[in-house]
């Protein structure tokens, strides 16, 4: 773990005290990059929070704590109590354990510090990957058949992406927001398998990118949160009628701490000329805040939302269709993507996926096994 400077751990400790006095809270644990030593300032500090209140997903709360931005990763209890779910490994296998009531986290790292790298725990976590992947291709097919070329061409990069994570789990490396495009391009390589690397790159339109183009996407996404910040105040009492999870979405993107963090570490990406990374740690999130944003601007005018053609959806919404819309369609390059194009990113992601698919248990078994 990299050592915080003083005035954050002071800060931390703070929040941490203050957790550890709430009777739901059981435990708090560091992760992420300051638990694994390659923090930067512009870096928030990730804390996993067990919680015993009752509640089925993981969330995310952004707390502003002086100059510190904390991102409080709450799961439920029984996620550490019973079988852990693959999707925390990460999480506890990189934590720092800070407060621990009970000893229930630092049982559950423990136990994921002994099987984390062992092909079987790694074949349950890269098959999460597998269905995240499956279902942002049948997302694309979808939107492709329903002649939204844009949604399609979107969500075949994205469920090539979600293929590809499979690669750097095999790897051992870490799946980081901020770092992902270089963990993709050194586990394709050191795997043999470099040409997926650049077909992601193609797919998801970061291929030879310039600081220009990657200051542009930044500004775009501000305009595009600013946008959508002042609608999501605009109708807050329609909060409530959606899902758990829109809810704390939105609540979570919607402050200035977020807007003022992710800013913070996208310039500090460009200074050091990743311009790929920048451009996809922001594009990430903006489908993300777009998708949210939909629900709830659906709700507020009695549409249904079809999700499978987002960008058709955010076109043709009431509420601010053309500013949304357009920063969107700009951000992600897809402002005129003919039938042709889409078809061929669809059929090329789809061919993709199936190849890694297919050597997926072949490459855990060779690599897993050379690295134990």
């Amino acid at each position: 773990m990299a050592r915080l400077p003083d005035k954050l751990r002071l800060a931390l400790e703070r929040v941490v005290r203050n957790l550890s006095r709430r009777e739901s809270v059981s435990g708090v644990g560091l992760f992420g990059s300051w638990s694994r030593g390659d923090a930067t300032m512009s870096s928030d500090v990730d804390l996993l929070v067990v919680d015993g209140r009752d509640f089925k997903y993981e969330y995310v709360d952004r707390l502003e704590c002086e100059d510190l931005l904390v991102d409080l990763n709450y799961i439920p209890k029984k996620w550490v109590t019973g079988s852990v779910p693959p999707e925390i490994d990460q999480k506890l296998y990189e934590m720092v354990v800070l407060y621990d009531r009970e000893w229930l986290l630092t049982n559950a790292k423990d136990w994921i510090s002994r099987t984390y790298r062992k092909p079987e725990r790694v074949d349950i976590r890269t098959e999460v990957y597998l269905v995240e992947s499956d279902i942002y291709l049948s997302r694309a097919a979808s939107a492709y058949g329903r002649g939204d070329f844009q949604s399609a061409c979107v969500f075949a990069g994205m469920g090539l992406e979600s293929m590809l994570k499979i690669l750097v789990e095999i790897n051992l490396l870490p799946i980081s927001n901020t770092r992902f495009v270089g963990a993709l391009e050194r586990s394709a390589k050191k795997l043999g398998h470099p040409q997926f690397f650049s077909t992601y790159l193609t797919l998801s339109r970061l291929y030879r990118l310039s600081r220009r183009d990657a200051e542009r996407r930044v500004g775009l996404f501000k305009a595009a949160w600013d946008d959508v910040s002042s609608f999501v105040k605009d109708n807050a009492s329609a909060l409530d009628s959606l899902h758990f999870k829109v809810r704390s979405k939105l609540g979570y993107y919607g402050k200035p701490g977020f807007l003022w963090g992710l800013m913070a570490r996208s310039r500090e990406i460009i200074d050091a000329g990743m311009y790929a990374e920048a451009s996809r740690y922001v594009l990430r999130v903006l489908v993300d805040l777009l998708e949210n944003y939909a629900w709830l601007a659906s709700a507020v005018e009695g549409v249904k939302l079809d999700y499978t053609t987002l960008f058709r959806s955010l076109k043709g919404l009431k509420e601010m269709p053309t500013r949304v819309y357009e920063t969107a369609v700009e951000a992600f390059g897809v402002e005129a993507v003919s039938q042709r194009e889409a078809e061929e990113a669809v059929k090329l992601a789809k061919e993709t996926a199936l190849n890694v698919r297919r050597q997926r248990k072949d490459l855990i078994r060779r690599f897993i096994r050379s690295l134990a």
